[in-house]
């Protein structure tokens, strides 16, 4: 058995990963993962996981939306977390949150009445080249976003290129696991109650459908 300070020069068919990290009696993930803090974290990180020749073995009881990079901006735990993102899924791309303001105030008054009945709201985030207009945390993991949330303004509707951008921008984002609804401002401003209802309903559904996929963490597997 070997630390992430000492793994170094070691080669094998396959690494065993072990990471003992874990929820405090409030379910609250510290963001304190020992060497992966410091600068330079991300590189020891590497040096681990390209030891395996053919494959890398992950026992965890944490998965990548237990990670919330809000609360960190150590490269190492980004790292980390794009790592177990890649082991569960297959996929590397992982949402980060941006410091971009909102696009339009249409957007900023969407986020607010959503934050007025309680969900945490989060502007551009950005994620495989592009800028979801507002991600709702998941108040339980806050490393995961349960739905994205596209803003389209009133031209939207007679530009076609536009939109044909747009669907497949969003079969890309729903190809990562993203699940998506739209908001047309149009409607916004007509009837918001509705709209405001509807999408709370979208964010209940995704939260939902969450709960009830989310499987036991068992050990993961990532080819090296």
């Amino acid at each position: 058995n070997k630390n992430l300070e000492n793994v170094q020069g070691d080669e094998r068919d396959v690494i065993f990963i072990s990471i003992g990290y874990g929820h405090d009696e409030n379910k609250i993930v510290s963001m304190n993962f020992g060497p992966l803090n410091n600068a330079g974290g991300e590189r020891r990180l590497n040096v681990l996981i390209s030891r395996a020749r053919k494959r890398c073995e992950v026992f965890t009881n944490l998965t990548a939306n237990d990670i919330d990079l809000n609360r960190s901006k150590a490269r190492g735990i980004e790292a980390l977390k794009m790592f177990l993102e890649y082991a569960q899924t297959g996929r590397l791309e992982i949402a980060v949150a941006t410091e971009r303001e909102a696009d339009s105030p249409f957007e900023t008054a969407v986020a607010q009445a959503l934050r007025n009945v309680g969900y945490i709201v989060k502007h551009q985030v950005g994620l495989a080249g592009f800028f979801i207009d507002l991600a709702i945390v998941d108040p339980d993991r806050p490393g995961l976003y349960v739905l994205g949330i596209e803003c389209d303004g009133a031209t939207y509707h007679s530009a076609r290129s536009a939109r044909d951008r747009d669907r497949l921008r969003q079969q890309i984002l729903e190809n990562l696991g993203w699940q998506i609804h739209r908001i047309w401002s149009t409607d916004w401003f007509r009837t918001p109650e509705r709209e405001l209802k509807r999408v709370v309903q979208a964010i209940e559904t995704a939260k939902n459908y969450i709960t009830t996929a989310r499987l036991e963490v068992n050990p993961i597997s990532s080819n090296s």
